[in-house]
Formats: C-alpha cells, sequence, structure tokens
C-alpha cells in the first residue's frame, strides 16, 4: 500500500518445474486500486497437454 491508502497489484504466474523466461507471466499493473479486477488471458506458449500433466501453476 502507498502513503494514500491505495496499492498497485498484479498478478504473477509461474510455471513449475520451469526456470525459464517463457514459464513466467504476469498481468498489467492496476494503479491506485484495492479491489483489483484483472479481465486478462495468460497464455503459455509451447505448452502440450501432457506437460501440463506434469506441471503445477504457482
Amino acid at each position: 500500500m502507498d502513503s494514500n491508502g491505495l496499492a498497485d497489484p498484479y498478478v504473477k504466474l509461474h510455471l513449475l518445474p520451469g526456470a525459464s523466461k517463457s514459464s513466467k507471466l504476469r498481468t498489467k499493473t492496476l494503479y491506485s486500486t484495492l479491489n483489483p479486477v484483472w479481465n486478462e488471458t495468460l497464455v503459455y506458449h509451447g505448452i502440450t497437454k501432457d506437460d501440463m500433466q506434469r506441471k503445477t501453476l504457482r
């Protein structure tokens, strides 16, 4: 929270196991809000259904 009592939130997604930049995604930052709503779709490219069976989203 900043000095005016509001926040600038965002969400980070990590697809585990995976250490590459392509396994990390982030939403846009929403400024000056305590009630964020993200109407975004984040897409991991190059991931098969088989890969997803062995991955965890954190």
